[in-house]
């Protein structure tokens, strides 16, 4: 499955830095408390390799010479910090005094870091952050809920970084401006708290997959618009039918959890939907009519109850490959053998 979270996360960090970011100059922009705290940073994660070109002599705001270093053009202060892709010996997340020596740092990416360790200690809600993502390492504990004071956040990113626990109930309804949120891979449990769903008009994605979350899926979440939601891969239960509905939805993912409602029921679909993954659940009835109206790209209702012959036309006749259905109750017609009694 392509990781829209960290697609557009991307996406975002590269609009700023294209907005920001000037092209080469002779004189020195670096401010030298920046290159200090920089420098700190280096020494912190026991002087990686992939840092050497971290000269101190050299300008850190030099255009693409100081590596994962974006300063602003507005003020020439350090706005980005990327500290992806290296490898250290060992040693914990660095945002601490160091990084929060860096007053205008508005990004921070650190994703598939050799050994680092954590937990996410609490000094990093002295920087006012735009955009976070920490994704592909090693922390430990819970989400801490005073993540909820970085209220300016706009993407939340952190993946697959062995966090454990519930999701702390405060930690959407204090950041009004967040449009992503990605939780994925990682070991958390319980349900989503109803506190959960207080999204900004914008918001785009949500991505809780690959957890152990359980319970039911929030109705709430059907008047949240939300683009792409990611649900995958966990233990929810009851009836997510409504979340066919959201009128801006494109993408939804239930795949692989404890859902059992009756998909006959279904009498309509959001006209945007362009793919519905519901593999691996208890879903039950027939597959509705109303799908044939969609333009999906990908439609997958393998593994569950489903019984009855397989509506035909429409987009429906563009799915050939029987896996699609298969290994259901009783499903039958095409691309899956014919019904013993047809309608």
């Amino acid at each position: 499955m392509v990781n829209y979270s960290s697609t557009i996360f991307r996406l975002c960090f590269l609009l700023q830095v294209l907005l920001v970011v000037t092209p080469l100059v002779s004189a020195e922009r670096c401010h030298p408390e920046d290159k200090k705290a920089l420098l700190q940073i280096k020494n912190d994660l026991n002087n990686p390799t992939a840092l050497s070109v971290w000269n101190p002599t050299t300008d850190c705001c030099h255009y693409n010479q100081w590596k994962g270093v974006t300063c602003s053009a507005q003020n020439d202060r350090v706005f980005a910090l990327n500290l992806s892709h290296i490898h250290i010996h060992h040693g914990p997340l660095p945002i601490h005094s160091s990084i929060a020596a860096l007053p205008y740092l508005s990004v921070i990416q650190i994703m598939s870091v050799s050994n680092l360790i954590g937990p996410i200690p609490t000094s990093i809600t002295t920087l006012d952050l735009n955009h976070l993502q920490i994704s592909n390492i090693s922390l430990s504990g819970t989400i801490p809920a005073f993540l909820s004071n970085l209220n300016n956040l706009i993407t939340l990113e952190l993946s697959n970084c062995n966090l454990s626990g519930p999701i702390p109930p405060s930690l959407i309804s204090r950041m009004p401006n967040l449009d992503g949120l990605t939780l994925s891979g990682n070991s958390l449990n319980g349900s989503i708290p109803d506190s959960f769903w207080s999204f900004s008009n914008q918001f785009l994605y949500l991505d809780l997959a690959n957890n152990r979350l359980s319970g039911y899926i929030p109705k709430s979440l059907e008047n949240q618009n939300v683009a792409f939601v990611f649900l995958n891969d966990n233990m929810f239960e009851g009836d997510a039918s409504f979340l066919f509905k959201s009128n801006r939805s494109t993408r939804i993912d239930l795949s692989k959890n404890k859902l059992a409602f009756d998909f006959g029921r279904v009498e309509s679909f959001n006209d945007l939907l362009i793919a519905l993954d519901l593999r691996y659940n208890k879903i039950y009835g027939k597959i509705p009519e109303a799908i044939k109206s969609l333009h999906v790209e990908k439609f997958n209702v393998s593994h569950n109850n489903l019984c009855g012959k397989i509506p035909t036309g429409g987009v429906l006749s563009s799915i050939t490959d029987a896996s699609a259905y298969a290994h259901n109750k009783c499903l039958c017609g095409t691309p899956l053998p014919p019904c013993s009694r047809d309608g």
